[in-house]
């Protein structure tokens, strides 16, 4: 067993204390913030007045995607303070770019410390210095006692306290301040998104990786009174605010909300309330126009939709329900049912509806932002993964790029997705999908077998696509499709 060696970093807070190991320094709970006021879970945030704590998660119910990824969520501590950090870098780091990573889990589950952030492989080959970040989600982070609208924004408020401060001290660990690079999955990748546009946010970072974003219109004004009031009725003892509720009984009253709304949106998720969030900001078009970041790379997977119905029967899919939601979400309904028949001809109706959602929140939404980009001289790349998972019906799901980017398969143990999933396969894969954030992270551009990528160009586009087999530049043939972005009445 390697031994490992203390490290101390001292922040304005006090000492952090970090364990060397094998080369790497893993800093555990590093706190951001403290509540103004002490006790109040719905409390802003204020400059920590500790430096550490415990590596917790935030009060959180099993994941949506757990029968996937496996239950590294529920292996860790819970706290409604983990306002913390997870800081991992090369023991001796100076001055090497920062990757910022924010995980996702459908705005209602996800922890820094969770082992599938692990990021040896990634510290070590930048190198660079990895920060993992908590942030209240679910009821904590989108709900309160008030009932305005930017109670729904407070996990965004979280995360802008934390990049405030991993500004302000991550040289202390080796990173520089001025090559910061900001990411997430999922969830994360829409915060990300919705950062990278803040005025607030400018000169934090420069650069914004989006793995799996999702198109996913902030809730309205109806849409969070809605919610609200959805868990407020099912909240015990009845009649109760959220101030008097125990954790518990919040976590019963938000599983009763995303019961409710199930297949009609999500569950909780931040609001347009004017101030933090616009309601503009689903026009993804404009708004990476708007971003004060320089460059933009985004990674997909190609059946991203498959983790949410993998459950689901398949009579649940008649043919007719597939072509209402190709004419609801695309202008062009025929051209894109094409699009889909070439990409699997032999599809179910079920696989269709799989390939037609993730068409339409996923990888549409990934090329109107490169191609936004593209045409206002931003520079920026997509990629996808196309590797499928042995696991049946899951194909290549939501979140599968993950333990591929982090490099870390043995962190994934449990993980029934990767079951099955040939070393070399997974290997050659994973060294591919970490080259190319690599060289977007450094401050270039993403590389593919040493050399860099070219950008997207809105007039010749080509997406990097790997299959398990290697990695090559495609015209993607979901280009010039034209989808429908009408936002979704009551944020549903």
């Amino acid at each position: 067993m390697t031994e490992f060696r203390a490290i101390e970093v001292r922040t304005p807070a006090g000492s952090v204390m970090g364990e060397a190991r094998g080369g790497i320094v893993d800093f555990r709970g590093v706190r951001y913030g403290d509540r103004v006021r002490a006790g109040d879970r719905f409390s802003e945030l204020a400059e920590p007045r500790t430096a550490q704590s415990e590596g917790a998660a935030f009060p959180q119910r099993p994941g949506a995607l757990d029968a996937l990824l496996g239950d590294a969520l529920g292996e860790l501590p819970r706290s409604d303070d983990a306002f913390v950090l997870r800081i991992q870098a090369p023991e001796g780091a100076e001055a090497l770019p920062v990757l910022v990573f924010i995980p996702g889990g459908g705005f209602l589950s996800g922890a820094a410390h969770a082992r599938w952030f692990e990021g040896s492989p990634l510290v070590t080959e930048g190198p660079l210095v990895l920060v993992t970040v908590n942030y209240r989600c679910g009821a904590l982070g989108h709900l309160g006692p008030e009932g305005s609208l930017g109670e729904a924004n407070r996990g965004l408020r979280d995360l802008k306290r934390a990049l405030r401060w991993i500004g302000a001290n991550i040289a202390a660990f080796g990173g520089d301040p001025g090559r910061i690079t900001l990411a997430g999955d999922s969830a994360g990748a829409w915060y990300a998104q919705v950062l990278s546009v803040a005025p607030d946010m400018a000169g934090l970072f420069s650069r914004t990786a989006f793995v799996s974003f999702p198109f996913e219109p902030p809730l309205d004004a109806q849409g969070y009174a809605v919610r609200r009031a959805a868990a407020l009725d099912s909240a015990e003892p009845r009649g109760a605010g959220f101030a008097e509720l125990g954790t518990e009984q919040l976590l019963d009253a938000q599983l009763a909300v995303a019961r409710a709304f199930a297949g009609r949106g999500m569950a909780l998720m931040p609001a347009a309330d004017g101030v933090e969030i616009s309601a503009d900001i689903a026009d993804l078009g404009a708004r990476a126009l708007d971003a004060h970041v320089d460059a933009f790379a985004l990674i997909t997977t190609s059946e991203e939709a498959a983790g949410f119905l993998r459950s689901v029967p398949d009579e649940a899919f008649p043919w007719p329900a597939v072509e209402g939601y190709l004419a609801a979400r695309f202008e062009n309904p025929t051209a894109a049912a094409e699009v889909l028949e070439a990409k699997r001809p032999d599809a179910t109706p079920k696989e269709r509806m799989i390939d037609a959602m993730t068409l339409f929140q996923f990888r549409s939404a990934a090329l109107e932002i490169v191609a936004a980009a593209s045409r206002a001289g931003k520079r920026s790349w997509l990629a996808e993964l196309r590797l499928q998972s042995p696991l049946d019906h899951a194909y290549s799901p939501h979140c599968f790029i993950l333990p591929f980017l982090f490099g870390n398969r043995e962190r994934w143990h449990d993980a029934p997705m990767l079951e099955g999933i040939e070393a070399t396969a997974f290997a050659r894969t994973s060294a591919g999908l970490r080259e190319w954030l690599l060289g977007f992270v450094r401050g270039g551009a993403p590389e593919l077998g040493g050399l860099p990528l070219p950008a997207f160009d809105a007039a010749a586009p080509l997406s990097l696509e790997f299959d398990g087999e290697g990695a090559r530049l495609e015209a993607p043939a979901e280009w010039g499709l034209e989808p429908r972005r009408a936002p979704r009445a009551g944020g549903a």
